[in-house]
């Protein structure tokens, strides 16, 4: 296992970089109805589910930060 950390924005450039390629391959295969489309960007898919859940987690967090400390500024 390995742990990369990045900044806020690091992170929403790389979700958004690999978001907008998953999409691209989405729509591919549907345009093609070819499955293999998908599977050979498996590894990808992978990461943008890992990234994906990451940053509902990250979201979550921060909501409950700010719930629990409404006078911040954030």
């Amino acid at each position: 296992m390995k742990t990369i950390t990045l900044t806020d924005d690091q992170f929403e450039t790389l979700f958004d970089f690999v978001d907008e390629r998953v999409e691209d391959i989405v729509d591919r295969s549907v345009q093609f109805q070819d499955s293999e489309i998908l599977e050979d960007w498996e590894d990808l898919l992978d990461v943008h589910t890992i990234l994906g859940e990451t940053k509902q987690e990250y979201e979550r967090k921060l909501e409950k930060a700010r719930a629990n400390q409404p006078d911040m500024e954030w």
